[in-house]
């Protein structure tokens, strides 16, 4: 749509975070990017054309060109994009763009991931648009792969790094559950993380109305983010990842996940 821009807030945040480094800092760095990889593994089409719309700097379309896919990054921020340029060694086709309104053909894609923009789209009108983009360039019966970020999140992950004393931070918390946005946004900071937290019935309903067949819900993490001994057991990660996929759809827990994967597929 002409004229749509990019929330300053989201564009400001990247351009100061080391969002490139993000997915391989020990601990949940490595688990998050180790069950995504194999979350795609068992659930994108063996070949084909993916476009990954919010790609960032490239970690998952390096990894999955690698893997043989055909790629297609779209970002709205330039720093990203360069990274995901060097990230993918040229490999991958990269250029700036909004989820929301993309400058690509329909039906040209086997599979389509929204692995940012659903949760930096506070607004629920947004997040439609980039769905239904998303539904829009899939061919039929291509597979889409979203992700949000859960609505307590915030919450579990405060605790757990010991700041629930800090009362500018449990005030927070009232702001993530009653609204799901990451901060009040007359306090947000520059260069803060502005975000909307889905509850995981949400996820569903965004997805469905956009017109997928087929929803299957996935925790990312699902309950190992919050271990204390989470890098020991990295170092001998299929152990782990063959835990976390025996209860990764278990209704009663996805919520603890701190990433909610939603998978759909075009009719």
């Amino acid at each position: 749509m002409p004229g749509m821009e990019t929330d300053r807030r989201v564009v400001r945040r990247y351009e100061l975070d080391d969002e490139a480094g993000r997915l391989w800092r020990p601990g949940v760095g490595d688990l998050v990017r180790l069950r995504t990889w194999d979350i795609f593994e068992r659930h994108l089409p063996e070949q084909g054309r993916i476009a990954d719309i919010g790609g960032g700097p490239g970690t998952h379309a390096a990894h999955l060109v690698n893997q043989g896919y055909e790629v297609v990054l779209v970002d709205p921020v330039q720093r990203h994009i360069e990274q995901a340029r060097a990230a993918t060694g040229g490999r991958a086709t990269c250029s700036l763009g909004d989820a929301r309104a993309l400058d690509l053909p329909d039906a040209s894609f086997d599979a389509v991931l929204l692995m940012g923009p659903l949760y930096h789209l506070p607004e629920r009108h947004d997040r439609d648009l980039a769905l239904r983009e998303a539904h829009r360039i899939l061919k039929p019966g291509g597979r889409l792969v979203s992700e949000v970020i859960t609505r307590h999140a915030w919450i579990l992950d405060a605790t757990g790094r010991g700041l629930i004393h800090d009362p500018d931070v449990r005030a927070g918390f009232d702001v993530n559950i009653g609204t799901g946005l990451s901060a009040d946004p007359s306090k947000l900071r520059d260069g803060g993380f502005w975000a909307y937290f889905h509850r995981v019935e949400e996820a569903g309903s965004e997805v469905e109305a956009a017109g997928f067949l087929d929803l299957e819900h996935i925790g990312v993490e699902g309950h190992a983010w919050l271990l204390g001994n989470l890098e020991k057991l990295l170092l001998q990660p299929q152990q782990l990842l063959e835990v976390i996929r025996l209860i990764e759809s278990e209704p009663a827990l996805l919520g603890m996940s701190a990433h909610l994967v939603t998978i759909g597929t075009r009719g």
